[in-house]
């Protein structure tokens, strides 16, 4: 029977006897040592160009112990290896050697081991070159993975260590993973927050320009995380749990904004927000810009915290708000209602005792501020509040009780209320308040009497007081008073209107061409009002008025808006039917400027000069329509002058020369043939003076 083979041959032939196959012994392996890449030689272009600076800092690297020599020139052929490379434009792998070499970690290392008190040590400014010429490399490495190395220059802050930093923050915003983000943030703030409080002013500045910068980066950071969750399911989650952060009075940033909410100081934070604003509204970079508005969006969530500084705030926005931009202006403004909704009774006491009271910017915030106010439940509180502060009665020399008053302006206009309100004597009083903010409240308080038949007759004595306000020239207040007259007339009877009218026609021509289109249309309807208003017996006293109102009115028959167009119009009409002139009334409703001017020149010679000198301030209107039509009608005027000096026509032309360069090609047209229209005109004028010289002269030659 045959034998099954063993289950374990080993033992099987340890049992048999077998002989085992013999292999022959390995050959001994040739042990090699593993070389480390060096970075040196052929593969550095540099190298060819500066072999002994590399060499010297291989060679540092590998040294255990170093002199202050060798620290020295280790640090002087860093700089000049990245100075020659970047001259030359050999970078090309320069930041691959700095890694494999450790250079930012062995200049930490020198700049770790330098006395902290001692500012000024040779090391330490060679350490400084040093790092300003690694940040130049391609991909700069230093201070990424501890940006607090950047700082290690305590407590001097120089230039070159905050371009560095200003470097690596662009680096680590664009090439760290999201997560590590806040880690660096948080680090570098840390770092940065004791120089906030140092003696010396130069550094507490950068620091806080620094700091601002960061929460730039900081806020940068959200928008690209929001970005790149906005087309994803998590987008709506992702947003909510940064609102929530918001809500909590934290900035988006947890990790950052943290030690931000906490450890600045108030007026650090109102120094971040100003710097902010100026970015935005100032001439500076796109990225600055960006940087700037991703901060003011923290602010705008978080204005509790960020706003505080409400005088100080006010102040920038007051300064600012007279740039003539659009944006600029929409932004100041959005600020200003974050304020007023957060501290409504500040604001009210801030624009009313820190900004300046006679300045119209100012008005156009307060005005701007009560309707956000009206929607608060405390408003009236509120402005209670501070129109019973002392310090302010005290500056606009009036009584507690009677600037209390002014709260009812603000209130429904019920009939308690108005008749808690019509105190004229007390009013009177008011009227004479250096302060636009509370006089605009004093004027809102009249119009809403002078909107009711029983009180209107009661205010009129404060007619003169309310003109006189019109010194202010200020857009807001000049509407009120043209409310209030035009709202007196209408509910008075002609007898008791007619004085009115003629105190009031001379001192309102002047807002015929007032900048403001509201301004220009409500004096045009109020002197309208006025003339028909006027009885019979008085027509000869205003006669004047009206024959003085007929150009300007002509002129802004060519108005740019249509209402005020129209209203000059109808204005026109309405003085031709005062004078009793058919023809002008004809021409005026069928709107013939031509026909109107010629019946304006033709009628009377001897007013022809008076219209001349009342048209030339027209030539400087900003609107280019009226500047053709006051072009036009003095070239038509000196032709039918009675009187044409040589004075008379070198002062028009020279009123006439700048708009040969005038934007509007229709005006520069027009002022061009006018003028020389003009020299025509002065030379013949000279040639007849010759000749008449000449026969005076002519008996005596005969003699």
């Amino acid at each position: 029977m045959e034998r099954k083979p063993p289950k374990r041959p080993r033992v099987a032939w340890k049992k048999s006897g077998a002989p085992r196959e013999r292999k022959p012994p390995p050959e001994p392996y040739e042990v090699t040592e593993v070389q480390p890449l060096r970075a040196d030689a052929d593969w550095l272009p540099v190298y060819a160009v500066e072999k002994e600076a590399v060499d010297c800092i291989e060679a540092y690297v590998n040294m255990e112990e170093k002199d202050l020599v060798q620290k020295m020139q280790f640090l002087n052929c860093i700089c000049l290896l990245c100075s020659s490379a970047r001259r030359k434009c050999l970078t090309a792998s320069l930041d691959i050697f700095s890694f494999l070499n450790n250079l930012p970690e062995h200049i930490e290392v020198l700049l770790c081991e330098e006395p902290r008190e001692q500012l000024t040590t040779a090391l330490r400014y060679h350490c400084m070159n040093a790092i300003a010429a690694l940040r130049y490399l391609p991909s700069p490495c230093f201070g990424q993975h501890n940006p607090r190395a950047l700082f290690l220059f305590h407590p001097c802050l120089s230039i070159e260590t905050l371009s560095a930093m200003d470097n690596m923050l662009w680096i680590v915003l664009h090439s760290h993973p999201t997560s590590s983000i806040d880690k660096q943030l948080q680090s570098i703030f840390e770092v940065l927050l004791p120089f906030t409080i140092s003696k010396r002013k130069t550094v507490c500045e950068r620091a806080m320009k620094q700091i601002r910068k960061l929460c730039g980066c900081t806020a940068s950071s959200f928008r690209q995380q929001l970005r790149r969750h906005e087309h994803s399911s998590q987008a709506l989650s992702f947003f909510a749990s940064q609102s929530c952060l918001y809500s909590s009075g934290l900035p988006a940033r947890k990790a950052c904004a943290q030690p931000l909410g906490k450890n600045l100081h108030p007026s650090q934070r109102t120094d971040i927000v100003l710097a902010t604003l100026e970015k935005i509204t100032g001439d500076y970079s796109s990225d600055e810009k960006e940087w700037a508005e991703a901060i003011l969006d923290v602010v705008r969530r978080d204005p509790g915290n960020w706003l505080m500084d409400v005088p100080e705030i006010l102040g920038y926005i007051q300064t600012n708000l007279k740039i003539e931009s659009t944006s600029v202006q929409q932004i100041l403004f959005s600020v200003l209602d974050l304020l007023a909704i957060q501290f409504p009774k500040d604001v009210l006491r801030s624009v009313l005792t820190d900004l300046p009271q006679t300045d119209s910017t100012t008005l156009d915030m307060w005005s701007s501020v009560l309707p956000v106010l009206k929607t608060s439940e405390h408003i009236l509180d509120e402005l209670s509040n501070v129109l019973q502060d002392q310090r302010l009665c005290e500056n606009c020399n009036v009584t507690t009780a009677e600037l209390s008053l002014l709260r009812l302006t603000v209130m429904h206009p019920t009939e308690e209320n108005m008749q808690q309100l019509c105190q004229p004597a007390c009013l009177q009083r008011l009227l004479k308040i250096e302060s636009l903010p509370l006089l605009w409240l004093v004027l809102t308080g009249l119009v809403l009497l002078s909107e009711r038949p029983e009180t209107a007759g009661v205010i009129r004595a404060l007619l003169p007081e309310v003109m006189e306000t019109l010194r202010f020239a200020s857009t807001p207040i000049t509407l009120k008073v043209l409310n209030i007259f035009r709202n007196v007339m209408r509910n008075l009877g002609k007898r008791q209107a007619s004085p009115i009218a003629l105190q009031l026609a001379e001192k309102i021509l002047p807002l015929f061409n007032h900048v403001s289109s509201e301004v220009r249309e409500g004096s045009i309807r109020l002197f309208k009002d006025m003339m028909e208003a006027v009885v019979w017996c008085k027509k000869r006293n205003m006669k004047k008025a009206v024959r003085r109102g007929l150009l300007p009115l002509l002129f802004q028959m060519s108005d740019e808006t249509p209402s005020v167009a129209q209203a000059s119009g109808e204005a026109l009409v309405a003085c031709a039917k005062f004078l009793k002139w058919k023809e002008l009334k004809h021409q005026a409703r069928e709107e013939n400027t031509v026909g109107i001017r010629m019946c304006l020149l033709q009628q009377d010679r001897r007013r022809v000069e008076g219209y001349l000198w009342q048209s030339l301030p027209y030539l400087k209107d900003s609107q280019a329509s009226l500047r053709c039509e006051a072009v036009t009608f003095l070239g038509l005027a000196v032709q039918h002058s009675r009187e044409q000096s040589e004075e008379m026509l070198n002062e028009i032309c020279n009123a006439l020369q700048p708009l040969e360069d005038d934007a509007h090609p229709a005006v520069r047209s027009l002022a061009a043939g006018t003028i020389q229209m003009l020299r025509h005109e002065r030379q013949q004028a000279a040639s007849a003076r010759s000749r008449l010289a000449a026969l005076c002269c002519w008996p005596c030659i005969a003699i």
